[in-house]
Order: C-alpha cells, then structure tokens, then sequence
C-alpha cells in the first residue's frame, strides 16, 4: 500500500461522501454523521481540555469539533484498504461502518447510505496511471480540496446553529424576583454577585448544534413505559401555578481549577402538578426525562416526587432562551448539572431501569456533587489579604469555610447567608500572610459534617473532588 496515496484517497472518499450525506440530509432530515461523532468525542474529551477549548474558542469549539468527525469518517476509509481486493475493501467499510454505527449508536440506515455508499465508488474507482506533472497536480487540488472541506465542515455547523439561533423564540417576561440590595453590596469587587446573569450562566450541551424548539407543535408528553398519560402545549404549562426558587447547578466537567457553575432566580413546576403519584403502577421503579436533543437521564421515583427537583420556564424573570433549555428544563439541585436535562419533550415512568447518556459511559446513577470551593479573588495589601469565593455542596450546605497560606494555620471566614437551601454561600475574610506567601488553600465543611476533599480525585465516574488552591498575587 502506498501510505501518501491511501491517506489522499480515503481523505477525498470522505468529502464526497459527506457532501452527498449533507446535501440529502437537509432534505430528508437525518442527523448528520459528523455531528453524531463530535458528540461522541466532546462528551469523551477529558475536562482537563475541554474547558480551556471552550473558553479559547467560544462558539467556534463546537463547530471544530465536527472537523473530528470527519477525520473519523476517513480513518475508517482508510482502514478499509487493507484488505488486498477490491470487493474486500467494500465488506471491510460496510463491516467497519456498521460497527461504527452500533457504537455511536447511529441509527439511520438511510444516512449512512448516503455518506457510504458515494464514499465507497470514489475510494474504489480504478485510477489510470498519468505522467508525474499530472499527479503532482492532482495531488495539489486534492490536498486544497480537503483544507477546504475541513473548514467547510466548521463553517457549515457554525452557520446552522446561528440559523437556527436567529429562529428561536425571544425570552418574554414571565416573573419578578428580588435580591436585597445588602446582598450585592455584601463582598463588592471581592465576591462574584448573588445571581448570575442569563449571559454569564455557565452553557454546556452534549450537542454539536442544539435544538430550537417551536412552541406552536411542541407538547410536553407524560408516559408510563409506552403508554402516553397526557400531553401539555406550553400554554397550558404556563398557566399552571408556579414556584419561584433560587438555584446553583454545577457542571460535572468542573475540574478543581474551572468555575463552570451559576445560580440564578428560577419559575417552575413541581412533579405532582403534572401528574399525581397515585396513577403510577406499582411497577414502575423511575422516571426518565428525555430531551429533544436525544439526551436523557432518570431519577427514583420518591426523589421525583420530593419536591426539590422543578421543571423550570422561567430563569431570572423571563421564560427561558434556546441555551438553557426552552421551553422547559429540569433542575436537581444535590446533583450535577448532567441530571438537569434541557429542552424536555417527554417525561417516562418505566418499570426497567433506565440509563442516560452518562451513565451509558459508566457515569453514576446518583451524581451527588462533591463540596468544592472557588476563590474569586485575592487582594493583597503587605502582610494581609482580602479574600473572597464561594463554596457549594449542593443541597448539603455549607457550615463552615477556612483559608490557609502555604500549609500555614487555617483562619475561618465570614459566610453570607445562601439565598436558599439550593443555592452556593458566598464568603469573605482578612488573614495575615506570611512575608513570602505564594499558595493559598481553602476548604469547607458542608452540613453534614464532612470537610471538602483534600485529595484530587479524578472526574470519572462521579465528578471531580479535591483542594482548592490559588496563586497569591506580589503586592
């Protein structure tokens, strides 16, 4: 095998399939292949890069992933033509793609035809040998054809999603809330606000472009197994009373150096306004909530029914954007943020258990977040400092907060009262620092009496634990 000339042909099999793929998708409307694995990788790529690429390329991160899935589409092709014949290499790439599709899982049979099976006839074409301008040439425009395909590919799920952003439904005003005004003057220019603006709110999706949903068609459904209960437009969900709560959801791709985390004033319903416990068979063991983006995950049945979980449509006064989940989302406060699925089109009681997206790759059932603190900041005046942050142990509380400097005493700081049981406390304090301080740490006792972790535990498979530790600034 000619390595140069294998790699370009399977390069250039893989463009033309996808361009096939693409033009009948916006026809038929199947999930593109690119898409479905760069969904595949984002949700396997450790945090530890994730995060700086999301913070690095802002709305550009999702696009280039696509490009991974097109690299992944010419491996395989690539594969392929190791087997000596022709019509083996044809069974190899059916073989391969078949198994490609199990494992994503890509289910429609009509979209991998259209991708595999133009693929296939340029891989395979015989090529007539040409004189050596001629392949030189040849070799130019194929190289150029696949700088440009790549950059297509990003540009193409770029351009989607800001289609698609331009036709979602602008918020409308829904609710008042209120912050006392000591609150955002408590810790000013030390501590991050009480509430966190709908702008600043941490966005993280399994989805290479999300869903936008029109409000006129969508109806929430409730099932139990396969059995449809009833069905609610957003109207009628709307009209129901609502409650008014303040949340922190926290992400579990959080590594103990990132603040993917926010609390904002929330409008929604319980559970038991939707449907009454008592029409749930003696069988059923969970529900599962699934969203329109094909994510989902499930909760125990008494924990659904507690009260603490809320399915919200309103965030910060207003109904929801398409970024957090419009028309309605979920919210579970003691657990990361992965169990508070977005754009919900169906609620399921089910009789089997049922796994989510996360815990399809090993994640657990009960992600219970882990007591982690942030320092927000740092400002050191000689021998002292001012320091503030936050600390969170989702429905646990916080009892206590300290702070040290370079394995120094440990000083406790001054908590604000958190705006609710579901929410971060934010905290402040003054210590003395020794003459050539350059690490400070600090820790929390959540109300259960356990102090946060103060070894790094990885993030798989119930989110990352550990020290919080900051740099001290020279005065």
């Amino acid at each position: 095998m000619n390595w140069k000339q294998s790699i370009t042909r399977s390069s250039l099999a893989a463009l033309v399939g996808v361009a096939v793929h693409f033009a009948a998708g916006y026809y038929a409307g199947y999930p593109f292949l690119t898409d479905v694995i760069a969904e595949w990788i984002m949700a396997r790529t450790p945090s530890a890069w994730a995060v700086p690429l999301l913070e690095t390329m802002g709305a550009w991160a999702k696009p280039f992933a696509a490009t991974g899935g097109l690299a992944t589409l010419g491996l395989f092709l690539w594969l392929a033509q190791f087997a000596p014949r022709r019509w083996q290499q044809a069974a190899a790439a059916v073989l391969l793609f078949g198994t490609l599709s199990a494992a994503l899982p890509y289910e429609s049979l009509p979209g991998m035809a259209t991708f595999l099976g133009p693929a296939l006839l340029t891989l395979l074409l015989p090529q007539t040998r040409k004189v050596a301008t001629d392949a030189r040439r040849r070799e130019f425009l194929t190289s150029a054809a696949m700088s440009s395909g790549t950059i297509l590919i990003a540009g193409e799920a770029w351009w989607r999603n800001e289609r698609l952003a331009a036709q979602a439904v602008e918020p409308v005003a829904l609710f008042r809330y209120q912050v006392d005004p000591a609150r955002l003057e408590w810790g000013k220019g030390l501590v991050r606000k009480p509430v966190t603006t709908v702008k600043e709110f941490y966005v993280m999706s399994k989805n290479t472009v999300d869903p936008v949903v029109d409000p006129k068609t969508w109806r929430l459904k409730i099932k139990m197994d396969d059995r449809l209960l009833r069905e609610y437009s957003l109207a009628e969900l709307l009209s129901l009373p609502r409650e008014e709560r303040f949340v922190t959801l926290r992400c579990v791709s959080n590594t103990l150096k990132s603040d993917l985390m926010g609390t904002a004033a929330w409008s929604g319903l319980r559970l038991d306004q939707l449907v009454r416990r008592s029409e749930i068979a003696p069988s059923v063991i969970e529900m599962a909530v699934l969203g329109l983006d094909g994510h989902g995950d499930s909760l125990k049945l008494d924990y659904a029914f507690s009260g603490e979980p809320l399915f919200a449509l309103g965030m910060n006064g207003y109904t929801l954007n398409r970024n957090h989940g419009y028309p309605i989302r979920m919210l579970t406060p003691r657990y990361y943020g992965f169990k508070s699925i977005k754009w919900i089109d169906e609620i399921r009681f089910t009789s089997t258990p049922y796994f989510g997206t996360w815990p399809k790759m090993g994640f657990t059932k009960e992600p219970l977040i882990h007591t982690a603190s942030f320092v927000d900041r740092i400002v050191r005046n000689g021998g002292r400092a001012q320091v503030g942050g936050v600390s969170f142990a989702g429905v646990r509380g916080i009892a206590r907060v300290e702070l040290r400097a370079d394995q120094g005493p440990w000083v406790p700081v001054e908590i604000e009262k958190p705006l609710s049981p579901f929410t971060l406390s934010r905290w402040q304090g003054v210590m003395a620092l020794p003459a050539r301080a350059e690490l400070l740490e600090a820790r929390a006792l959540d109300g259960s009496g356990k102090w946060q972790a103060t070894i790094e535990k990885p993030l798989f498979p119930d989110g990352v634990s550990g020290p919080t530790t900051k740099r001290i600034p020279r005065t």
